[in-house]
C-alpha cells in the first residue's frame, strides 16, 4: 500500500489513473512479481503482490519512483508525491488470499456515505449491525460493480480480462469448476459482507503489524528476517505476549546448574548468571533493560559486560554452549 504525501491525492484524475496502472502492468515482465489484485483510490493504493525472487521492495520502488516523476511532469510540480516508503504485510497463510482479496476489491464501498465507513464499523462492532434495507445494499453492490479503478471488475467479468493480472488463483478461490460458477461464487462471497454491513479487516489479526498467519509460525520468520529490533516496537510487543516469563527462565537456569538463582547471582566469576542473561536477550525475546529491571541486584552495565563476557567464553567452553542450548529448548516450546 502506498499514500500520497501527506495525504494528498495520489491521482488528480483518470489520466493518472491510467498511468499507474500502465506501469503495474510492466511489473510482471520487469520482475516476475505476479499481480493478483489492485485497487486505486484518490489518496492510496492496494496491490496483491507475489514474489517469485526477494525482490518486493526494488519492483515497488520502481513502480513509486516511476509515477512519481510521471505524476510531477504532469501537473508541473516539484514535490514529493508518497509518503514515505510503502507499507507492505506478508500473507504467509494462503488460505488468507481471499480474505485479503476481498478486502483490497471492498475499498470503493468503505465510505461514511454508504454506511460503512471506520465509525459506523466501529459502532456495529459494539452495537450489533441494523437491518441495510434494499435500497441502501443496492447502492452498495452497485457502487462496487461499478468502480472502475480495481480489479474486481476483471473479476466478475464486467470488463474483459488483462494478461497482466493473475486471476487464477482468486477467480477459483471459493469453488466452481466452469468460469461462469467461479465468478458467482466469488461473488456471493465478496458482496456477503456489504449485504450484512459488516466489514472486518484481515489487518486486525496481523502479527507484529507485518504478517498475517498463525502467530508462532509469523515470529519464527521475524526471528529468521532479523533486522533491527530495536526499531520493531511491534515486533517486540508480539514477542512479549508469546516469551517465558522471567520465573520460568530463573526456574529452568537453576535446574540446569544444581544451584539457587540467589546463589548464583552473588557468585563472584560465575558464568551461570551471564548465561541466563545472554540467552534471555539474545533467544527468548527479552531486551537488557527488562532483566535488569526484574534483578535489582545486578546493575545494567554489570548485565552487559557479563552478557558480552558469555558469548565471547561460549565458542571454548563445553559447558556453556550445552547450557545455552538446552536453556533455549526448554524454554522455546511454543515460542521460537
Amino acid at each position: 500500500m502506498g499514500r500520497g504525501n501527506g495525504g494528498e491525492a495520489l491521482f488528480r484524475g483518470d489520466p493518472d489513473r491510467r498511468r499507474f496502472l500502465g506501469l503495474l502492468s510492466e511489473i510482471p515482465e520487469r520482475f516476475s512479481v505476479e499481480v493478483h489484485a489492485f485497487v486505486l483510490m484518490d489518496n492510496h493504493y492496494h496491490a496483491l503482490l507475489r514474489c517469485r525472487e526477494a525482490n518486493l521492495s526494488h519492483a515497488v520502488r520502481w513502480l513509486q519512483t516511476s509515477y512519481a516523476s510521471r505524476f510531477n511532469w504532469a501537473h508541473r510540480r516539484r514535490r514529493h508525491v508518497f509518503q514515505g516508503r510503502f507499507k507492505s504485510v506478508l500473507v504467509l497463510d494462503e488460505g488468507r488470499l481471499d480474505e485479503v482479496g476481498r478486502y483490497l476489491h471492498l475499498n470503493p464501498v468503505r465510505i461514511g456515505g454508504l454506511g460503512l465507513g471506520k465509525e459506523d464499523q466501529r459502532k456495529a462492532r459494539v452495537w450489533g449491525c441494523e437491518d441495510p434495507g434494499r435500497e441502501l445494499v443496492s447502492r452498495r453492490v452497485a457502487t462496487l460493480r461499478d468502480y472502475r479503478w480495481s480489479s474486481w471488475r476483471l473479476y466478475s467479468g464486467s470488463d474483459p480480462g488483462v494478461p497482466w493480472l493473475s486471476r487464477d488463483r482468486l477467480q477459483g478461490g471459493c469453488g466452481g469448476r466452469s468460469l461462469k460458477e467461479q465468478r458467482r461464487g466469488l461473488r456471493t462471497y465478496t458482496e456477503a459482507p456489504i449485504r450484512q454491513g459488516v466489514l472486518e479487516s484481515p489487518w486486525e489479526r496481523l502479527v507484529a503489524g507485518v504478517i498475517l498467519g498463525e502467530e508462532a509460525e509469523a515470529l519464527r520468520v521475524l526471528k529468521e528476517a532479523g533486522g533491527n529490533r530495536m526499531q520493531q516496537t511491534a515486533v517486540r510487543r508480539a514477542e512479549a505476549r508469546t516469551r517465558p516469563s522471567w520465573e520460568a527462565m530463573v526456574k529452568a537456569a537453576e535446574k540446569q546448574l544444581h544451584c539457587p538463582w540467589d546463589g548464583l547471582v552473588q557468585k563472584h566469576g560465575d558464568w551461570g548468571r551471564d548465561g541466563l542473561l545472554a540467552v534471555a536477550t539474545r533467544h527468548l525475546g527479552w531486551r537488557l533493560s527488562e532483566v535488569v529491571g526484574r534483578e535489582p541486584r545486578i546493575s545494567y552495565a554489570a548485565a552487559a559486560q557479563g552478557i558480552r563476557r558469555f558469548w565471547k567464553r561460549a565458542p571454548g567452553h563445553p559447558g556453556m554452549r550445552a547450557f545455552a542450548r538446552a536453556l533455549v529448548a526448554n524454554m522455546s516450546k511454543g515460542y521460537i
